[in-house]
C-alpha cells in the first residue's frame, strides 16, 4: 500500500482565456481524464488521511481540492470575455458518471471557501468587476451533493484589495501575519460558525490563504484548538506529497498555474511524486 499521497487544487476563478494553461475550469477536465488514465485513485480528504494513518492507501492516490470558493465551483456561468464556463461540480458529476472511468474512485472536491460576505462584495467589486461571482447561497447544496464539501478558507483571507481585514495594524495580503489569538479566533473561528451557519456543516479543513500561516497558527493556535473548532487538518502550499512526516497543520499541496500548467507537467510532477515511504501516521 501507498504510503503517500498528492493534494491538487484549482481556482475556478481563475479564467483568462479557454486555454487549459490560462483557464483552471478547462484544466480541471484535461486533469482529471489524466489523472484515471495514469491510474491514480481519487479520494476524499478526510479518506486519505485516515487510510494513509492505518497502512490501507491505494499506492498512487490524489485529492482534489480548490480555493476562493467563486461560484463557478458549482455553478455554470456566463463569463463576460471568455463566453460560457462550466463549472467545477458539473465536471466533477460528468466525471464520475462517466463509465469509462475505473471503479476505484471516490470522485470528491473540497471547496475552501471566504467566509466573510463583506469581504466577497467587497471583493467582487474590486476584483472581479461586481459579477456576483462570490455568492454563498450554493454552499449548502454542495455539501449535499456528495462530491463536494464546503471548507474554510479563513474569515477574510486577509486579502490585499480590501479595504480593512482582521489583522490588527490592518497590514494585507500576507496570512503569516495572523499570529495572535484574537486574529486567529477572527480569521479562523469566526469563519467556521459562519460556514457551517450558511452550509450546514461545520467544516473539518482550513487552506491558509496564499498557503501561508504564522509559526503561531500551525504550531500553537490550531494544535490547541482545532478539536473544539471541528478542524482536522490544514493546507498550505509547499509543493510535495503528503506522508507521514507531514505536518497536519500544514500540509503540502500542488497549485494549478503555478507547479503545472499542462498535461504533461502535471504527468511529471505526479511521476516525481509517486515513490513510497514506510512510515503510517501523520504527525501532529
Amino acid at each position: 500500500m501507498g504510503a503517500r499521497f498528492v493534494i491538487l487544487t484549482w481556482h475556478s476563478i481563475r479564467v483568462l482565456d479557454n486555454t487549459p494553461a490560462e483557464n483552471d475550469l478547462i484544466a480541471f477536465s484535461d486533469n482529471l481524464a489524466l489523472l484515471d488514465r495514469l491510474g491514480w485513485t481519487i479520494l476524499p480528504l478526510s479518506d486519505a488521511l485516515r487510510r494513509l494513518a492505518t497502512g490501507d492507501l491505494p499506492e498512487r492516490s490524489v485529492v482534489l481540492t480548490l480555493d476562493d470558493g467563486s461560484i463557478m465551483d458549482f455553478h455554470d456561468f456566463e463569463h463576460p470575455t471568455c463566453g460560457p464556463q462550466e463549472s467545477i461540480y458539473n465536471r466533477l458529476r460528468a466525471f464520475a458518471q462517466s463509465p469509462a472511468i475505473g471503479p476505484r474512485h471516490r470522485v470528491h472536491a473540497s471547496t475552501f471557501v471566504i467566509a466573510s460576505p463583506e469581504a466577497r462584495e467587497e471583493l467582487d467589486r474590486k476584483t472581479t468587476l461586481d459579477l456576483g461571482v462570490w455568492p454563498d447561497d450554493w454552499w449548502s447544496a454542495a455539501n449535499a451533493s456528495g462530491l463536494m464539501s464546503i471548507e474554510s478558507h479563513s474569515w477574510d483571507h486577509n486579502h490585499d484589495a480590501l479595504a480593512r481585514t482582521a489583522q490588527r495594524d490592518n497590514r494585507r495580503g500576507d496570512f503569516k501575519l495572523i499570529d495572535t489569538p484574537a486574529e486567529c479566533r477572527a480569521e479562523i473561528d469566526q469563519a467556521s460558525d459562519y460556514i457551517e451557519h450558511r452550509a450546514g456543516r461545520r467544516p473539518r479543513f482550513l487552506a491558509y490563504p496564499y498557503g501561508q500561516a504564522s509559526d503561531y497558527l500551525v504550531n500553537d493556535y490550531l494544535p490547541r484548538h482545532a478539536g473544539n473548532l471541528g478542524l482536522e487538518a490544514a493546507l498550505g502550499c509547499e509543493p510535495a506529497p503528503v506522508t507521514a512526516g507531514s505536518n497536519r497543520w500544514m500540509l503540502p499541496r500542488y497549485v494549478c498555474g503555478h507547479d503545472w500548467t499542462s498535461d504533461q507537467e502535471l504527468e511529471r510532477l505526479l511521476n516525481e511524486a509517486a515513490p513510497k515511504l514506510t512510515a503510517s501516521t501523520i504527525t501532529g
